[in-house]
């Protein structure tokens, strides 16, 4: 009995040593191997990154992240497929197409591998699962975020059928002038909750997204079975005749008043029912109201705002266009009103309007512009002459703008509509295999300069984009910024407490924003630029077009390096400031490679001789016969 027990005590010793020895070679393995890298069957969505450190799945996810960008995500609709584009369209350095569409997509790689690379899961409990259980697997997903509102909005130019409202039934006149009511449709809508599921399962596996949009019904609220019981009210409005709509202009003269009549064939289109305890009950649309008064009524009498704009001429601020105030119609309280008079029958009604004030600025101290506080330049050496024209219309544009304590500036809006009719001239660009002339070329050299006006005065920057690649108009690179109605924007806030006057100034080739204000003891300082990751453009893109005359080339791109850079905006607070002392912002910039784009003219197919000597031998036989 003892020796079987001698036995048992030496088996479960040499077991226990066994696995001891078991445990102290797979901790050393993972101590000595794993220390800075990923464990076995370690993946990021369905990318292997096992046994790979830091710096190479670094590199791998920027890959991957490249080749989603250049593919973009795939859309299909009823046998219909488009592409959302994730990268940047080559056509002008000033006309950076695509950026709103690139910006909406941010893939996080930073916090992808902060989360690969956590304690958690490179630990020795989940090294030893990758040994013990079979189909284990450490997986963890792209962390990416995006603006749905912005793909959305492309869906909706890209797919014109796959938003149809659905459609009350209403009433109308027929060519006889009789009353009709009109059925119901039933419409549609993105399926949202599917399409984001398909978008984000693709993409946090680092997929190139390719998703086939799926819709769901949308119903109407009132039927044309409704509609039938309140037809003799529907007739009794016919019969009154035209509604009149009444606003007093109090800028004029004696408050002249003026009238709009609404026909009964507009009327009746407002009518729709509320269903009371389920019965149907004659009431009007306050939102078709609403849209009748913005389409129709408010052009009429809106007015715009005339902003004031200052100058400073030896160290004296003077106005050199004087504000004037500006209305614009109250849709609501209209609406409300006109609702109101519908419905007790009284067959007119007036509308309000909003003042928009602008302020009264008489004198400089006003506005407490004492001193030059920040400039910014840049140098526009070898535009060309419409380019020039751009960059002096766009800084006209900005020149003599007051920024209030506390107002954020935003450059997409100061400049307005880019077009003829503003002043600007086309600047020649590359689609496709076509030149075509755009506008906006030389606006952001404007922008750039700008940007470089606010770091110089210690000014919070709230948007701002380089562009996608490296142009000699703004060198240094990292210290660009673009600008393209909607978006890239350049804004900032002036978090003075005096206003801030913009002055532009055009010596020769170069640009300046001088801001005007009062000091108030910051002092805002950038470093230099710090440029890497250096990568040679790809070779010279020819595209073969008719429009130009056959061997002639037009170049509209020249060819750029691709690189990363980064400076920093420091700027410290005086004593007893609000805010914290010290504030550091690192602009971030990456620029990709850019290949030279050449137009050329299509040379004439050549045709052989012999070909035409055979055909001119066939018609002097046809000639002989």
């Amino acid at each position: 009995m003892s020796i079987l027990k001698n036995k048992k005590l030496i088996f479960i010793s040499l077991s226990v040593l066994l696995l001891l020895a078991i445990f102290l070679i797979f901790y050393f393995s993972w101590s000595t191997n794993y220390h800075s890298k990923l464990l076995p069957k370690t993946y990021i969505g369905n990318l292997n990154v096992s046994g790979l450190n830091i710096n190479e799945v670094k590199v791998l996810l920027e890959n991957e992240e490249r080749y989603i960008r250049e593919k973009g995500i795939i859309f299909s609709y009823n046998n219909e497929s488009k592409t959302f584009p994730l990268s940047a369209v080559s056509t002008s350095p000033d006309i950076p197409e695509n950026l709103l569409y690139v910006d909406s997509f941010v893939f996080d790689i930073e916090t992808t591998i902060n989360n690969a690379f956590s304690k958690k899961n490179r630990s020795f409990i989940n090294y030893i699962k990758t040994y013990l259980i079979k189909n284990y697997i450490n997986q963890t997903f792209l962390s990416f975020y995006y603006q749905d509102e912005i793909v959305l909005d492309w869906l909706d130019k890209n797919f014109p059928s796959l938003n149809i409202p659905a459609e009350n039934a209403y009433f109308s006149l027929n060519e006889e002038g009789e009353l009709i009511n009109n059925k119901e449709k039933i419409g549609k809508t993105v399926a949202l909750e599917n399409l984001k599921n398909d978008l984000e399962e693709a993409l946090k596996n680092l997929k190139q997204a390719q998703i086939e949009i799926k819709t769901q019904s949308q119903y109407p609220n009132i039927l044309q079975t409704d509609l039938e019981v309140l037809r003799p009210q529907a007739e009794e409005i016919l019969a009154k005749g035209d509604f009149i709509i009444f606003y007093f202009d109090e800028s004029k003269k004696g408050k002249e008043k003026l009238t709009f009549s609404v026909a009964p064939t507009e009327l009746i289109t407002w009518i729709t029912t509320k269903n009371i305890k389920q019965t149907p009950t004659f009431s009007f649309d306050l939102e078709k109201i609403k849209k009748y008064l913005s389409s129709e009524i408010a052009k009429q009498v809106d007015q715009t705002i005339i902003l004031p704009r200052f100058e400073v001429t030896a160290n004296k601020v003077s106005s050199w266009q004087v504000g004037k105030d500006g209305r614009e119609l109250d849709l609501e309280l209209s609406a409300e009103n006109i609702l109101n008079s519908l419905t007790t029958n009284t067959w007119e009604a007036e509308i309000k309007t909003k003042v928009i004030r602008v302020e009264d600025f008489t004198s400089e101290n006003d506005f407490s512009i004492k001193e030059l506080i920040g400039v910014g330049h840049s140098n526009f050496a070898g535009s060309s002459a419409n380019r020039r024209h751009n960059i002096k219309v766009g800084a006209d544009a900005v020149h003599g703008m007051l920024i209030k304590p506390g107002e954020e500036f935003s450059l997409v809006n100061t400049l307005g509509e880019i077009d003829a009719n503003s002043g600007y001239l086309p600047e020649l660009v590359i689609k496709g295999d076509k030149t075509i002339p755009e506008y906006g070329g030389g606006l952001c050299q404007v922008a750039t300069t700008l940007f470089r006006s606010a770091l110089s005065s210690g000014l919070p920057i709230t948007a701002r984009r380089n562009h996608s690649y490296r142009v000699s108009y703004y060198e240094p690179a990292g210290m660009d910024a673009a600008v393209y109605d909607p978006w890239p924007d350049v804004r900032f806030v002036n978090d003075t407490n005096n206003y801030i006057l913009i002055q532009s100034r055009i010596e020769g080739d170069d640009i300046y924003f001088d801001f005007w204000g009062t000091k108030d003891g910051r002092e805002a300082t950038t470093t230099t630029p710090v440029i890497y990751n250096i990568v040679k453009p790809p070779a010279t893109k020819i595209i073969e077009t008719n429009d130009l005359e056959p061997g002639q080339k037009h170049c509209t791109e020249s060819a750029h390096n691709g690189a990363d850079a980064y400076f920093d905006y420091i700027v410290i607070y005086p004593e007893g400031a609000t805010t914290t002392p010290r504030q550091e912002v690192r602009f971030n910039s990456h620029y990709v490679p850019w290949q030279e784009v050449c137009l050329v003219g299509k040379e004439e197919e050549k045709v052989e001789e012999t070909e035409i000597i055979e055909e001119e031998l066939i018609e002097e036989e046809l000639i002989e016969e």
